[in-house]
Order: C-alpha cells, then sequence, then structure tokens
C-alpha cells in the first residue's frame, strides 16, 4: 500500500496501551472495536458490502498460502471480523476463530449467522487470548495469523507462538501475515522513496505542473507515514530476519518466506502512478529477489511444526 493513501479518525483512547517493559504489557483490548474494525483494518470494504462473503486481496492470499481441504480444522488466532473463518468453512474445513476483541467476536458472528445453515455448524467464533489457547495440544491442522504479530508485545508473540505450535498437530502449518515491512519504513523509505517524491515535486513545481495524485501520494517527512491506529497500535512491526527468528526460536520451521504488494490504486490514477512506482518502488522489477526484501511492505511465512 503506497505511503499515506489511508486515513482514518483519530480517537482518543480511555485506557492506553500498558508501558513495553510491563511483563503482562499488551494493547487494551478495547482498543479494537467496531470503528476500527469498520474503517481501518484491511478488508472492510468488502466487509461492509458482503458481510464477508466478499475477500480483500490478502485474505484471498491467506487462504491460497492456507490450501484449505474438506475436512481440515482451521484455527484463525486474532479473527477479527471472521472472513477467514467463513471462508475456510465454505471450503468445508471446520473453522473457529479467536479474538480477545469483544467488537470482533460479536461482528464475527453476525457474519455467520448469515452463512447457510451447513457452514454454520463447520464455523465458531470465541474470544480468548492468543497467549492461551484453550485447546488441547496437536488439535489444528493449520493455524493463521494474518495481521497479527506487529500487534503483540515481544513476549506476547512470544507466548502467541508457543502456543500456536502447541495446538498444532505434527507436520501442522501456521500462515503468517504481518505489515509493514521495517527494512523499507526505517531504511528505503529515508535514504530513498522520499527523496524521490521530493525530486518529483521540485519538478511539478518548476514547469507549474499541478496533480492532486502529488499532493496525496507523495509524502516528503523524515519519517514514514502512519495512520494514527498505526502509531497507537503496531507495537512490534518486524523485519523479515526478525520474523525468522521470532518462529525459529518456538520451533517452527520456516517453509517459504514470501513478500507481496497488491495492486489498490484508483483506476483513474493508474497510469501516473504506475510511472511514480517505477521511480519510487523500483515497480515491477522489486516484485523479484532481491529487491522484493526491501519494496515490498507484506511480509508472508508459511511456517511448520516438525
Amino acid at each position: 500500500m503506497p505511503p499515506g493513501e489511508t486515513t482514518v479518525t483519530e480517537r482518543k483512547r480511555q485506557q492506553p496501551a500498558a508501558p513495553a517493559t510491563t511483563p503482562d504489557a499488551r494493547v487494551d483490548p478495547a482498543a479494537y472495536d467496531e470503528q476500527y474494525f469498520l474503517s481501518c483494518c484491511q478488508g472492510y470494504d468488502e466487509f461492509l458490502a458482503s458481510s464477508g462473503q466478499r475477500l480483500g486481496a490478502r485474505f484471498r492470499k491467506a487462504l491460497e498460502l492456507a490450501r484449505v481441504r474438506p475436512g481440515q480444522r482451521i484455527l484463525d488466532i486474532g479473527c477479527g471480523r471472521g472472513e477467514l473463518i467463513l471462508h475456510s468453512a465454505l471450503r468445508g474445513a471446520e473453522a473457529t476463530g479467536i479474538d480477545y476483541s469483544e467488537a470482533a467476536v460479536r461482528l464475527a458472528e453476525a457474519s455467520l449467522r448469515d452463512a447457510p445453515p451447513g457452514v454454520q455448524g463447520r464455523a465458531s467464533v470465541l474470544q480468548m487470548d492468543a497467549r492461551d489457547l484453550r485447546f488441547p495440544s496437536d488439535s489444528f491442522d493449520t493455524a493463521l495469523m494474518t495481521d497479527v504479530v506487529e500487534h503483540l508485545y515481544p513476549r506476547e508473540l512470544d507466548q502467541a507462538l508457543a502456543e500456536a505450535y502447541r495446538v498444532l498437530k505434527p507436520g501442522g502449518r501456521l500462515i503468517v501475515h504481518t505489515c509493514p515491512n521495517r527494512l523499507l519504513m526505517d531504511h528505503v523509505y529515508p535514504a530513498y522513496i522520499r527523496r524521490i517524491h521530493q525530486v518529483v515535486i521540485f519538478l511539478s513545481r518548476l514547469v507549474r505542473y499541478q496533480d492532486s495524485v502529488f499532493n496525496s501520494y507523495l509524502p516528503t517527512g523524515p519519517r514514514y507515514p502512519r495512520t494514527p491506529y498505526e502509531d497507537e497500535l503496531h507495537i512490534n512491526e518486524q523485519t523479515p530476519a526478525g520474523l525468522r527468528e521470532n518462529l525459529q526460536r518456538r520451533g517452527f520451521r520456516v517453509r517459504s518466506l514470501l513478500f507481496w504488494e497488491p495492486y489498490t490504486y484508483p483506476t483513474r490514477w493508474s497510469l501516473r502512478l504506475k510511472v511514480l512506482d517505477f521511480l519510487r518502488y523500483l515497480r515491477p522489477m522489486s516484485y523479484f529477489w532481491p529487491l522484493n526484501r526491501l519494496f515490498c511492505n507484506h511480509i508472508w511465512v508459511v511456517a511448520e511444526k516438525d
């Protein structure tokens, strides 16, 4: 997603996240309210239009990597609105979602109520902490953690991965997605991308060319652009190497580490943005190794329990 594309209404929180130095530090579950899930959390447009029947690109990618099959037991850790539970059940799996947010559980339950009766019997959602999964060991064929790890303090993440390992069957797979990629955010943006933005803006002013795309999509500040939600809730953003290390420390074998960037630009701006992205993101070359490690903002990992 291009820097600055998503905007949300900034909100005050009555209960801020605990300091990172506290052993039991975590983001207050109340921070994840309905406004978050219905105005910021990726895929909300498709969810509002279809009650979860239609999926955004990130969810389609998760299901592609999960390779859900009939009869499998699927666990969605941090299920949010419940789209992956619903679509895993539609594919014939027995799907369970957990989330520690009351709002997420309400939204997921409402979505599942609209599913066909046969699907409803294979799908369920529970309010539960990822650090303490109340399931027997070796229970699930596949677990999903999409857009979860960046919301967990390091100690929380370690506990959540240990629990995911425990409840997976031997040979079971864990599909992890996280965004942003800190290599892009901390290094590529300040050293390269914003410099390209500055040059493009300078040249456009020099020739007196006015373009709303430039104003919306070309931030030049020293810090990677953030939404208010990201500033508040992203307390453990990852590098590819760091995420791999976290998984391996908990016993997972990393089968694949993938870098991905969905195409999400408005159609009316597609030509100009393609030209800009050729300059600032080196698209399409940066979809491929080794540039993808630096220029793609989405990290996917497929890991396996030995």
